[in-house]
């Protein structure tokens, strides 16, 4: 039967299929990536760029492209995808080429609003969608994506901090990641109210979904990453260990906190100053009795290996007429304003607020050069809070957290520039923290172009990742918060948003020393690890909780400085590749069973590193599940050698968390430094040999500024009788290190002959052949 609709209209990688309720545009990005757009009658598509999509990607279309117009049924072919799309209810199914599983199974197009539906199978898990509350795998869940201030956030409480609307869809076999670029309020039904499908629908916009495909569910990720863009590369001090307090009250605390540190030989390489650094919490000021040289106080701590971060607020006081940068935001109209001209105005913690405008690029360039003062004081990096933006309905009181407990936000009505389309804070709301940190960023990069901007943020949407890294918000000194960060920075990775983390010991009440040093344990795995507590708690420096403790945090923190060269390398491959730092298990082996049934809640640190942390009250053993590998895994502590695909039991004293290595793994360390900044004259090769050839990479460089690099790619090959390690570099970069000091894993006795670029060196054995060798050396290792 032919159809009654008009035909549709074709062009090499793009095509319009008319319907009853609008036209569906098809855009094929790559063979891998279509953008599938829904546009009403009289509906005008619109043409300000995306804030989500990363304006310095490039796509070259698709390397194949057929159309069939079926009447009914119009079909279009990548070299990787088929898409069908049924006229009549526009209705589309998409499906790999080869193989021909189904990787979305659209429903009809609704008559009315903005909505789209897919059928899910029952192997169907569903990951992403940013910081919620929730265990990793989303299915079964309602959520909601509205950027709000949760303060005091529990174990599914939503929606919270940020909105990313990207599902990653795994099958038992195929994966697919569907991206909804719309900022408007959205919600998912994930199979919460029919278990065979998932429906989105937002509260305005448009439907307008990314398929991205990929080979592996770390794939789809990748690709996701490359289509919103990496986090970028940061400086290397933003991997070392961060202190923060709300607050630490003036000057002589936070230099007896520095010397605490450095006195007790815990590594710390980041101070934060919290609101009340600032003259009556306005920003872009200091509190002159409390701070009284702050260049001299900054320098002091930088001379002894500390950077400085301060916070930055959106809320810019609006009752004091004296003020320069409420004046400067009024004479360039740099405000949010209601639709009748006035300024939108709220309560926060200077009392009586005006918001800034960032979906304006002219206040993005006015509010980045305002953090020209705080660049020449020798302020590091900046961090912006309650940018949801979160406004009180009461009055703030000093030292309390009251106001936190009835928090809204800048009304539906008002109005925002949308970079010159203009529209209601509806739609740009869940943009409007990213576009802050987007000001915040490109005025750091301005104002310091030697420098790697570090900025944190607290609300964010779908692409905030360019701009710098984030954290989990307002948790709680609990252990189920314990797991909840883990779950979440591990969906956050899922979601684009690798460089993340939760506050060490929960920012709200306070923890136990246990929970404190189990909690250290799991921060010093994560991008961002970061101790931070409430106003209304006690402090939680590592030292405060008795000498066992504070030694167990100290070593957790020394381990993680010894990881320092894995975790850059991983930040590398985020920057370069979209992988994330962090991987969940369901990622990394997706055909599994054990993880599909279990979830445990275990992580890939990079390439090759198993965590599986303690997250259990008074655990001092805990069964583990060590998923599949081709050469099996090794006790990261003891060197013991197990098996793949099976659990076993494991020993968790105060001091240990588990780790296993990949067998076949180059694992690189460094020595524990009091700071990223210490010089580093030798790193360890931890070999991990195993029958057959892998790889692994070690990247370096001069941990700031946007010089050269250095690139090696570690060749590891045991054919039973040798075992071979091979670097090949890339990049002009001459690393500090003066050489490796080689320990190679697993022989069954001391090798017969060890020799190093051809030459014979002797090896001392303690279970494991220990040698020097210079950078870049070649071994042989004769059993």
């Amino acid at each position: 039967m032919s159809s009654p609709l008009l035909a549709p209209a074709e062009t090499v990688g793009a095509l319009v299929v008319p319907t009853p309720v609008g036209a569906l545009h098809l855009d094929a990005l790559s063979d891998d990536v279509v953008r599938v757009r829904h546009v009403r009658p009289g509906q005008v598509p619109s043409a300000r760029p995306s804030y989500a999509l990363d304006p310095d990607a490039r796509w070259d279309g698709p390397s194949a492209w057929a159309a069939r117009d079926g009447g009914d049924v119009v079909e279009v072919e990548t070299a990787a995808l088929r898409i069908r799309v049924t006229a009549e209810t526009g209705a589309f199914v998409v499906t790999e080429r080869a193989g021909g599983r189904v990787l979305v199974d659209g429903h009809a197009l609704p008559d009315e609003g903005v909505g789209h539906t897919v059928s899910l199978e029952p192997a169907d898990r569903l990951f992403g969608l940013g910081d919620k509350a929730l265990s990793l795998d989303r299915r079964g869940h309602w959520v909601e994506l509205w950027n709000t201030d949760a303060y005091k956030y529990q174990r599914g409480t939503d929606p919270l901090y940020k909105s990313v609307p990207f599902v990653l869809k795994q099958g038992e076999e195929a994966a697919a990641g569907l991206f909804y670029d719309n900022t408007f309020r959205a919600r998912f039904d994930l199979g919460a109210s029919d278990a065979g499908r998932m429906a989105y629908h937002a509260d305005g916009g448009a439907l307008d979904l990314y398929v991205v495909h990929g080979p592996t569910p770390l794939g789809v990720v990748e690709a996701y990453a490359r289509l919103t863009g990496r986090t970028p590369m940061l400086p290397r001090w933003a991997l070392g260990y961060h202190q923060c307090r709300y607050s630490y009250m003036n000057e002589a605390e936070v230099r007896e906190v520095a010397a605490s540190f450095r006195e007790r030989r815990i590594p710390c390489d980041a101070l934060y100053f919290d609101i009340h650094y600032m003259d009556g919490y306005r920003v872009f000021t200091w509190d002159r009795e409390r701070f009284p040289d702050p260049p001299g106080l900054l320098a002091d701590l930088d001379a002894d290996g500390f950077r400085s971060v301060v916070i930055i607020d959106p809320g810019v006081k609006a009752d004091d007429p004296d003020y320069a940068v409420y004046r400067q935001g009024q004479d360039r109209d740099a405000f949010v304003r209601y639709p009748d001209g006035a300024e939108v105005h709220g309560e926060v913690w200077p009392g009586r607020c005006a918001f800034p405008d960032f979906t304006d690029p002219d206040v993005r360039d006015w509010w980045g050069g305002l953090h020209e003062g705080l660049v020449r004081d020798g302020v590091d990096g900046i961090w912006n809070d309650m940018n949801e933006p979160a406004l009180f309905s009461v009055a703030h009181v000093e030292g309390s957290m009251d106001a936190e407990h009835d928090v809204g936000t800048i009304p539906d009505e008002a109005r925002h520039a949308l970079d010159g389309e203009g529209g209601s804070h509806a739609q740009a709301h869940n943009v409007y923290g990213m576009q802050m940190q987007r000001a915040t960023h490109e005025g750091l990069t301005q104002l310091a172009p030697d420098r790697r901007p570090f900025t944190i943020t607290r609300a964010a949407y779908a692409g905030s990742q360019r701009f710098g890294t984030s954290w989990t918000g307002d948790n709680s000194a609990t252990w189920d918060h314990l797991r909840l960060a883990i779950q979440t920075c591990l969906s956050l990775g899922v979601s684009g948003m690798t460089f993340t983390g939760a506050d060490v010991g929960g920012f709200v009440g306070h923890p136990t020393g246990e929970l404190l040093a189990r909690w250290t344990q799991v921060g010093a795995l994560t991008p961002l690890f970061r101790n931070h507590s409430a106003v209304d708690t006690p402090r939680q420096e590592p030292w405060l909780f008795g000498d066992e403790v504070g030694r167990v945090c100290r070593q957790a923190i020394e381990l993680r400085y010894r990881l320092l060269p894995t975790l850059y390398t991983a930040l590398w491959q985020a920057a370069t590749h979209g992988t994330p730092i962090l991987r969940p298990l369901p990622l990394v082996h997706p055909t599994d069973e054990t993880v599909r049934r279990t979830s445990p809640l275990a992580f890939y640190v990079g390439d090759s590193l198993l965590a599986h942390p303690v997250v259990e009250e008074g655990q001092a053993e805990r069964e583990i599940y060590l998923p599949d590998a081709d050469a099996g895994w090794v006790d990261f502590w003891t060197g013991e050698r197990l098996e793949g695909r099976q659990s076993v039991w494991t020993a968790t004293p105060l001091d240990r968390v588990p780790l296993y290595v990949r067998a076949g793994s180059v694992l690189a360390l460094g020595p524990v430094r009091q700071h990223s900044g210490e010089p580093v004259e030798r790193l360890e090769l931890r070999v991990y040999p195993a029958r057959g050839r892998y790889t692994s990479w070690l990247y370096e460089d001069a941990g700031d500024g946007h010089g050269d690099a250095w690139l090696g790619r570690l060749d590891l090959a045991d054919d039973g009788a040798a075992v071979r390690l091979a670097c090949s570099v890339v990049g002009a970069h001459v690393p500090e290190w003066a050489g490796w000091d080689v320990v190679v894993h697993g022989l069954d006795a001391a090798p017969a002959r060890v020799t190093v670029d051809g030459a014979e060196v002797e090896a001392m054995w303690d279970g494991a052949a220990r040698f020097p060798v210079p950078v870049g050396a070649s071994v042989e290792i004769l059993r």
